[in-house]
């Protein structure tokens, strides 16, 4: 029996442990996104040709001659063999590294004008934390900000996702009769379709080339536009347990109109049902803005999305020798192993709360 105890607690404690790892993992994604300027030593679209497939920048506290400096430092690179692209570091100057140093101009937040960048290299140097991609631009710099456009595209999903579901389920649950068979028919007929075929055929209807807000709205509109029946059909499934709900009654002997009784009654217990729901669609978005990007009908090349980013990086010889090309397949796995152990286990009194 003691045996049994302790090894619960040691599962609980493991539990609590991997839960606090993947809330400070999100806090990370969120904050290297929302900051990526911030963090990014190079402009995330800047070319440097002279450093195409470059490998990541090693940082170095000793020097060749053995000796130890405090202030981190880089070496120049320089291509050796242009055919088979190597790099050799050249230890004969060493380039200190600056911090909170000025560099290219940009707005934090999207609003706030800077230029202060929170590591770069000397001048003279290249300072490429992950690496270079075969254009010469800053994989790092690109995988931040890819962090900012596919997270985007989540929160903008979520709420797109939830606000169709719940009017729509909300509509066919209030009126009941004739448009509630409609509306659910409909839900039918849209689970039935191939989603991916679906958001081909719309992405095939509108120009090759649009603005990067303009991509973004049609990337996620035609993702939330075939996954919202589970959501709606959900909805509509509560709303109909709660017309009989005591609370309800009351309310509606009282002379409260149909908004009044579901604005104020309904949908307070509804929050935990759409919440909980959004959020277990959130991978949903993200693999599909991945997938539409790396097929070429997403965003466009210029973007810095992380499935354009992987749709850059099918040659070979990334697998093989340029690995580093492959940062934004791991922040893509990263990014969907918190969204599902975020959601997997919701706590035992969200599901009190949702239970009628």
């Amino acid at each position: 029996m003691a045996e049994k105890l302790l090894s619960k607690r040691g599962f609980a404690r493991l539990q609590t442990a991997v839960r606090w790892m993947v809330r400070a993992m999100a806090a990370l994604l969120s904050i290297g996104a929302a900051c990526s300027d911030f963090f990014s030593a190079n402009p995330p679209d800047e070319q440097n040709l002279f450093y195409f497939f470059g490998p990541p920048t090693s940082i170095h506290f000793i020097d060749a001659r053995g000796a130890f400096h405090l202030t981190p430092f880089v070496y120049r690179y320089e291509l050796e063999d242009p055919l088979n692209v190597i790099y050799q570091e050249q230890t004969d100057a060493r380039y200190p590294l600056r911090f909170f140093a000025q560099g290219y101009s940009y707005r934090l937040f999207g609003f706030i004008p800077a230029s202060r960048h929170l590591t770069r290299g000397s001048d003279g140097s290249f300072f490429y934390l992950l690496g270079a991609d075969k254009l010469g631009r800053d994989v790092f710099a690109r995988v931040a900000a890819g962090a900012r456009i596919s997270l985007l595209v989540v929160a903008t999903g979520i709420a797109i996702y939830g606000l169709l579901g719940l009017c729509i389920g909300g509509l066919a649950g209030m009126q009941g009769g004739w448009p509630d068979r409609a509306l659910m028919r409909f839900s039918e007929f849209v689970l039935a379709i191939p989603a991916l075929y679906l958001l081909l055929a719309l992405r095939a209807l509108l120009p090759q080339k649009l603005p990067a807000w303009e991509a973004t709205l049609l990337g996620v509109g035609t993702i939330a536009l075939v996954s919202w029946p589970p959501m709606a059909r959900g909805v509509r499934g509560l709303i109909i347990q709660l017309r009989q709900a005591p609370f309800v009654e009351a309310a509606r002997s009282l002379g409260g109109t149909p908004g009044q009784i579901f604005f104020r009654h309904m949908l307070p217990a509804l929050a935990p049902f759409v919440l909980a729901q959004s959020t277990l669609a959130a991978p949903l978005f993200l693999l599909g803005e991945v997938l539409l990007s790396f097929l070429g009908v997403g965003f466009g090349s210029a973007d810095q999305s992380w499935g354009s980013q992987l749709r850059d990086a099918q040659d070979l010889r990334i697998l093989t020798d340029f690995r580093w090309n492959l940062a934004p397949l791991f922040s893509v796995f990263a990014t969907l192993l918190c969204l599902n152990l975020l959601t997997s286990r919701p706590d035992e009194r969200e599901f009190r709360r949702t239970t009628l």
